[in-house]
């Protein structure tokens, strides 16, 4: 042990602290979908979230963005934003709704639609949920204001 270390423990002062280089010192909490249903039926719709863990010592609160896309990555939705910041033990606690909105066009029942989970500062990857989309009369499909 170090001189200066010697004389901190005697003087009662603490010793600076390293970086812990451990990565799971300190995780952004996880979002998931908790929605089961993955097929749209609707122009606005409701889906719902759970943060994994609880804010704590070593889980930081996070931001997430989300938004749909379609299969070219073209964003189809508005885009939503949670703030995953509860820090409750009780998982019924750490739930989210978020409402969407499709922008008006016409949507394939047969294409592939994707829901964008996006941690702000990309230390979570993105995740990407597939969806369906089967509205029965989208804007497109019969234009009753022309």
């Amino acid at each position: 042990m170090s001189d200066s270390s010697m004389d901190a423990i005697k003087n009662g002062t603490k010793l600076p602290t390293r970086p812990n280089n451990d990565s799971s010192s300190h995780k952004p909490v996880e979002l998931n979908l908790l929605s089961a249903n993955r097929k749209i039926v609707n122009m606005s719709f409701v889906l719902n979230f759970y943060q994994k863990d609880a804010v704590s010592d070593n889980r930081s609160q996070t931001n997430y963005l989300l938004y749909f896309i379609d299969s070219n990555g073209v964003q189809i939705s508005d885009t939503q934003k949670i703030i995953a910041d509860k820090v409750s033990t009780d998982g019924q606690d750490r739930t989210f709704r978020c409402s969407f909105n499709l922008k008006s066009q016409a949507y394939s029942k047969t294409e592939n639609y994707y829901l964008n989970i996006v941690e702000e500062s990309n230390e979570v990857p993105p995740q990407k949920e597939e969806f369906h989309i089967n509205i029965a009369f989208a804007v497109d499909s019969f234009d009753f204001f022309s």
